[in-house]
């Protein structure tokens, strides 16, 4: 037995997560963030309990810790993700980890959790200041803890899109949308947390658990931004796995769980009714644009694995196996659900006209760039960047249409323009005395695009079917 201790990581860790971190710890943008952050913190620390009263030292000592740690996770760490797939793609190196034991799962949470790791050690290196900062009394450590963990969790959450949206073929997707986003997305979140840290309640206060809404607050929260994170990790994933991999399953699955409780939320008495739509945008967004943008071929091993369950593997096939065209049918499914039960006629839990509007609206905007791609029939290889950037640019294109009516004072000019589904968003604002005329045309809009989708979907898994019987017979 050797008396010296092992220097290097345990075996039974994965090799992608070894290497990453092997090179994540030396990288030179690592070890400035790390090394800035510390003399940025002590420096400041330091003049802040010299030069200030003991009455506020405090909450300025937790006001910078909060602050430059919010800067070093949640805006520098997500952008290092930018390359995490795309630099493997790029040296061709991805398919000599495909070949090995590791699954694309494996190589993009190796990925992912390396970056959260570093992440962790700068979190490891603030406790020492929160612990001073305990030391000078009138802390709210439970708000202040908590405050903490949520910044770490959304930094992770923050790491997986970027991850996630690394394996993209688009520059526009993986490179220029989180060089913009990620900044700006920190800065809402900084201005979100501390406008109101010198005066009434600051949100350390309202994350103290000390209340039901409070806790309910950052439980809803914390599931949320862990749903968002595994989503882009899963399509990530998918974009990168070798066809013989079978992601869809698993991960539709999980979103008629999700889909579930998101529904019992929606529906409950004692959630606000305007919070609807975007529960229905956070569920449904990842899941349809994940399924709509699938290869279309399906492996035999995966058919064959579909057929051994018989009757089951029949009715579920449809919906549950790879590919766009059980996409289709799946995110028909998922619709079916939310619509049933946000529209019901019960008056306890009817929604009004305004929540309708904006859920077709959301719904056929998340539609219209898979009609696109069906109707100028794309390269498969294109198919995620093309209905991500379809998706970006009509919402572009609604403001931009809404920015010019209100400039022109006229809101008639938005009528010409409900071909783009998320154009209904606006006009149910503008024009509230149409409400009910327009959440019949948003619904035959949706309808629309549906019959598009769903007679393409039935024609490609006939010619599926006749491929497949064709092959089986030579």
């Amino acid at each position: 037995m050797s008396l010296t201790a092992s220097s290097d990581f345990p075996d039974r860790l994965s090799p992608i997560l070894v290497k990453e971190l092997r090179q994540g710890l030396r990288a030179k943008t690592f070890i400035a963030v790390f090394l800035s952050l510390q003399a940025v913190l002590a420096l400041i620390l330091f003049a802040a309990s010299a030069g200030t009263t003991s009455g506020s030292v405090g909450t300025i000592i937790s006001t910078v810790i909060f602050v430059f740690f919010s800067i070093a996770v949640l805006i520098v760490q997500p952008l290092r993700g930018i390359g995490a797939v795309s630099s493997e793609i790029k040296s061709n190196t991805i398919d000599m980890m495909v070949l090995t034991r590791l699954s694309a799962t494996r190589i993009v949470f190796g990925k992912w959790f390396a970056l959260v790791s570093q992440s962790a050690l700068l979190l490891a290196t603030v406790i020492p200041y929160l612990i001073y900062r305990y030391v000078l009394g009138e802390m709210n450590l439970v708000g202040e803890v908590v405050l903490l963990i949520l910044i770490f969790l959304t930094s992770m959450a923050a790491t997986a899109v970027t991850v996630g949206l690394s394996g993209s073929s688009s520059i526009i997707l993986r490179t220029l949308l989180p060089i913009v986003a990620v900044p700006v997305f920190g800065y809402v979140a900084l201005m979100a947390m501390f406008a109101r840290s010198f005066g009434g309640p600051s949100i350390i206060d309202q994350l103290s658990l000390n209340t039901t809404e409070s806790r309910v607050v950052v439980s809803v929260y914390v599931i949320c931004i862990s749903y968002v994170a595994w989503s882009m990790l899963s399509w990530g994933s998918s974009i990168i796995a070798t066809a013989a991999e079978n992601h869809a399953t698993l991960r539709r699955l999980i979103v008629l769980a999700v889909s579930g409780i998101a529904i019992f939320f929606m529906t409950s008495k004692h959630v606000d009714q305007d919070l609807v739509p975007l529960l229905f945008t956070l569920v449904t967004l990842p899941a349809i644009a994940t399924a709509l943008t699938e290869r279309s071929f399906v492996a035999p091993s995966v058919r064959e694995s579909f057929a051994k369950r018989g009757i089951l593997g029949k009715i579920t096939s449809p919906f549950l196996s790879p590919g766009w065209p059980s996409g289709v049918m799946f995110t028909f499914l998922l619709s079916a659900l939310f619509l049933f039960f946000c529209f019901r006629t019960d008056p306890t839990s009817h929604l009004n006209d305004d929540h309708q509007i904006h859920i077709l609206g959301l719904l056929g905007g998340l539609l219209f760039p898979a009609v696109i791609l069906i109707l100028f029939r794309t390269d498969e290889a294109s198919r995620v960047s093309s209905y991500l950037l379809i998706l970006l640019g009509s919402g572009i294109f609604t403001m931009i249409i809404y920015a010019i009516s209100e400039s022109l004072g006229n809101d008639e000019l938005l009528w010409f323009f409900i071909w783009s589904p998320l154009t209904f968003l606006p006009l149910s604002a503008e024009t509230p005395i149409y409400s009910e005329y327009l959440s019949a045309v948003a619904a035959v809009v949706v309808t629309i695009e549906f019959a598009i989708l769903i007679t393409t979907a039935l024609i490609a898994m006939r010619r599926q079917r006749e491929e497949h019987r064709a092959i089986e017979t030579t």
